[in-house]
């Protein structure tokens, strides 16, 4: 092809759809966004109705140009997103709405975490890649660099996703529309290629807003001459963030908008320098207040691992460690310590649109297996699997150790003890029993009073021994 060839609406081929004139066409290109084409021309009698009747989901579209050379370009490449007839005075406008294929990854919301911290950035995009066909993505930003904290794609589309990580580079994604297949960049181009231009008609423009959002929301390398746009016209085609030299200066191509006007294409390009290209973090705010369900799969000190339900599998040995939140604890470790059993149901909370601030908290259980610890809202209980309880209930309060050990404390009856083993009182300064009524001592197989060599022995008899026995 050769540079200087100014193409003409003569030199329009249009797979698919078969148009007597072209009437409008407009193909724009954005960072981030998939390709957009317009197209609206006269088409004959016979294809009125065929054209709407056949359109489907899968409809596709594929506008080229030849040059004098009879080298054919592709302008664009992508699925039809709408169709419509208009009839007028026996003319027929078809008009057609088609977006890149990349669209195809911006339909199905998705709900799912990614939780293994070895991934790296690649290693997930891949894996939203591989489930949507076969979409190829050239990286030139992310260098195998790991996540190092979970990712969760919640009401979030495969596209949608990808471009909130490449933002953590503060970088875009190009959808490719000239070529076959599903293909994107993350990052800027790098083919090494830069093109002259030495347009005389332009408009210059600054963005101060987005200068002030982009630099107070973490791309703080930004000064306001990075956000200085040119807006040229050329006879050029260009692709989108393609490396240019304008007036002087290494710009690269923000956007991109290709277009008829009286049977020749203009080509209308937004230019900044390369730090102006950059993209401001994106967050999913959805997630702000979320509470997703789950499992715990293991447990260490004050932090736990979690499958959540909405995950089909999660191996243990990859999960994330989360923070387990308690009643209160403190940095001297005072304060509450109880962490859930393996198995245990839970809730991982996030409170903010920020996945890393996620932790783990406490969760109802609807499928009790002893509903009548739940049947009485004034009773109180704490416990654990292994049978140990604290009940307070109306007028007591219960320790349970088990099956046939019990202390009881009422406000009536005083203190309560029962145990089917030996319970021992043991002090290292005096133990004092004291009663304003009477103290009883029962033993059925005896009662022993032992100090130093002196012993009292009660078994059927009453036996006295020590250094000397004093009865009064």
């Amino acid at each position: 092809m050769s540079e200087q060839y100014v193409y003409e609406y003569k030199d329009i081929t249009v797979s698919g759809y078969d148009f007597e004139k072209i009437i409008e066409l407009k193909i724009v290109r954005e960072i981030n966004e998939h390709a957009k084409l317009k197209i609206r021309g006269i088409i004959s009698e016979e294809n009125e109705d065929k054209y709407v009747e056949e359109a489907n989901g899968k409809s596709f579209i594929n506008i080229s140009v030849n040059d004098n050379e009879n080298n054919i370009k592709n302008l664009f490449q992508g699925i039809v997103t709408d169709i419509s007839i208009d009839t007028q005075n026996n003319v027929r406008i078809l008009e057609i709405e088609a977006l890149s294929r990349t669209y195809l990854m911006d339909i199905k919301k998705m709900v799912r975490t990614f939780q293994d911290e070895n991934y790296t950035y690649m290693d997930v995009i891949n894996i939203l890649n591989n489930e949507n066909g076969n979409v190829l993505a050239m990286d030139n930003i992310t260098d195998d660099k790991k996540i190092d904290k979970l990712i969760v794609q919640y009401k979030e589309t495969d596209w949608e996703l990808i471009k909130r990580l490449a933002s953590h580079f503060n970088a875009g994604l190009i959808p490719e529309c000239q070529l076959d297949g599903t293909k994107y960049i993350i990052g800027m181009r790098k083919d090494g290629i830069s093109y002259s231009l030495d347009e005389f008609n332009y408009s210059i423009k600054k963005s101060i807003h987005e200068y002030k959002e982009k630099y107070e929301n973490g791309i703080e390398t930004l000064n306001d001459m990075n956000l200085i746009s040119y807006e040229i016209t050329t006879n050029k085609m260009l692709n989108l963030c393609e490396a240019v030299n304008f007036n002087g200066k290494n710009l690269y191509v923000y956007k991109a908008i290709i277009e008829i006007c009286d049977s020749e294409f203009i080509n209308k390009y937004v230019l900044r320098d390369e730090k102006g290209m950059k993209i401001q973090k994106r967050y999913n705010d959805k997630l702000i207040g979320l509470s997703l369900k789950g499992n715990i799969l293991d447990t260490k000190n004050d932090v736990v691992k979690i499958k959540l339900d909405i995950d089909s599998s999660q191996n243990k040995d990859t999960a994330k460690w989360f923070p387990y939140s308690t009643v209160y604890s403190s940095e001297d470790g005072t304060g509450w310590y109880c962490m859930p059993e393996v198995g245990d149901a839970i809730r991982l909370y996030f409170p903010d649109n920020e996945e890393k601030n996620a932790y783990a908290i406490s969760s109802v259980n609807l499928k009790s297996s002893n509903s009548q610890k739940r049947s009485d809202p004034s009773v109180k209980n704490i416990g654990t699997k292994y049978g140990k309880q604290l009940v307070m209930k109306p007028g007591a309060v219960e320790i349970i150790g088990g099956n046939n050990l019990l202390m009881r404390m009422t406000d009536d009856g005083g203190i309560e003890i029962k145990s089917d083993k030996k319970i021992i009182l043991d002090a290292q300064d005096d133990i004092e029993i004291k009663g304003k009524a009477k103290v009883s001592i029962k033993g059925d197989e005896g009662v022993d009073l032992t100090q130093n060599s002196a012993n009292l022995a009660i078994k059927d008899d009453v036996k006295m021994t020590g250094g000397k026995v004093k009865i009064e």
